[in-house]
């Protein structure tokens, strides 16, 4: 399931004492996981999970980093006691930007489609 790194080098280094994770400005060159949706279960609040092959697993919310939304994108290390989600700030902003640009797009096709009345015929 985990993407082997390219090299080294091109992994995330565990945060000095002090540094936050989330400041990272490397690039991740792990696995990446996305934050599908968050819901609240008889068992506590999870997070349904994609996984880069696209199937989903529910993880507990309480187990990933806090904060985590709807849309974040996670890169997952490896670390002596187990996997660690970090978020990846500037890949999920970006994800979002590109997600907005594509609907705006989509809307602006469906607004060339409909008539006087603004309905519009499929």
């Amino acid at each position: 399931m985990k993407d082997e790194p390219q090299a080294a080098q091109e992994q995330n280094p565990a945060p000095a004492a002090g540094e936050s994770v989330w400041a990272s400005e490397q690039v991740w060159a792990g696995e990446r996981w996305t934050v599908d949706g968050i819901e609240d279960t008889p068992t506590g609040r999870m997070a349904r999970i994609e996984l880069p092959s696209g199937n989903t697993v529910d993880i507990l919310l309480s187990s990933l980093p806090e904060g985590v939304q709807e849309g974040d994108i996670l890169g997952i290390q490896d670390g002596p006691d187990g996997a660690v989600a970090h978020i990846l700030r500037k890949e999920t902003q970006a994800r979002r930007r590109e997600a907005g640009a594509e609907l705006e797009a989509l809307n602006a096709r469906g607004a060339e489609k409909a008539d006087a009345e603004g309905e519009i015929t499929l």
